[in-house]
This record gives C-alpha cells, sequence and structure tokens, in this order.
C-alpha cells in the first residue's frame, strides 16, 4: 500500500475517531434517546474507543 493511499484513508478516520470521542453526542440532537447516562457515554461503548 503506498504513502499517500494509506494517509487519505487514515486521516478522516482518526479525525472522524477524535471528533466523536471529543464532542459525543450532543445535547437536543434528534437521534439522542435519553439513555445514555450523565457521562453521555453508552454503557455498550467499547473500551478501545476514548471517551
Amino acid at each position: 500500500m503506498s504513502v499517500p493511499a494509506l494517509l487519505v484513508v487514515s486521516v478522516p478516520v482518526l479525525l472522524a475517531w477524535w471528533l466523536f470521542a471529543t464532542t459525543g453526542t450532543l445535547d437536543g440532537y434528534p437521534g439522542d434517546s435519553g439513555l445514555c447516562p450523565a457521562s453521555n457515554i453508552p454503557p455498550q461503548w467499547p473500551g478501545s474507543i476514548p471517551a
């Protein structure tokens, strides 16, 4: 695999990972079921994903 192709794939994945880890689900978002605890991290969230 070439370096440019690796960057094209990995950079968006890492940016999305960071966005979800730092922002989470915003209050009032229509997809927010209200079932998450006060930390806004669902109980089934994998421990390997930073939150």
